[in-house]
């Protein structure tokens, strides 16, 4: 008697879509068994909002490494309520035409149809939010605004970042963002 068995991970949807699973399916005919796992969530963060579906799984592995998840889902969840915001991974240089998109290192946080790029850079993996503001450490004061730096180096309209650590940190980084947003 010979047993061929194969475990695989995913929702229903991911499963079907599968042509790797198919082609194993179609060369191993035979009884198949399905067995739930111990915990119905298996241990995942929900669905991480204005992500889509083919960057889900990279966003969640970065979170778990991440100093503070629940804040940088709880600012996605804010953003991507505003009117036209869209959540994007990244179009590499010298990608296929057809190529999906790229989640593994930032997200660009877009107002749709503005000639602008992204309002904000958003990173996963260190919870950091780069915003599309090119305000002085003066201006910042200013605001009241106490958790957000400004960057000397990269993009120069991208200089104001924000680490979420806290909860002021958060609103810090909501506050300035609705200013990039508005601003594109």
């Amino acid at each position: 008697m010979k047993v061929t068995v194969f475990q695989f991970e995913g929702t229903p949807e991911e499963l079907d879509a599968s042509q790797v699973l198919r082609e194993l399916a179609d060369r191993h005919r035979g009884p198949v068994s399905v067995a739930p796992q111990g915990r119905p969530d298996n241990g995942m963060l929900p669905a991480i909002p204005g992500v889509a579906d083919e960057g889900q799984e990279t966003v969640r592995q970065l979170l778990g490494r991440s100093p503070a998840p629940g804040l940088f889902v709880r600012f996605l969840e804010k953003t991507t309520r505003w009117d036209n915001v869209g959540v994007y991974g990244i179009k590499r240089k010298n990608a296929l035409p057809d190529a999906p998109l790229d989640y593994s290192r930032y997200l660009r946080l877009r107002r749709q149809g503005s000639q602008f790029g992204g309002f904000a850079y958003v990173y996963a993996e260190y919870s950091t939010i780069n915003l599309r503001l090119s305000h002085s450490q003066q201006q910042l004061d200013e605001l009241g605004i106490t958790s957000a730096r400004t960057l000397t180096t990269g993009n120069r309209e991208y200089r104001v970042s924000v680490d979420l650590t806290d909860e002021t940190s958060l609103a810090d980084a909501l506050q300035l963002a609705e200013l990039a947003y508005d601003a594109t």
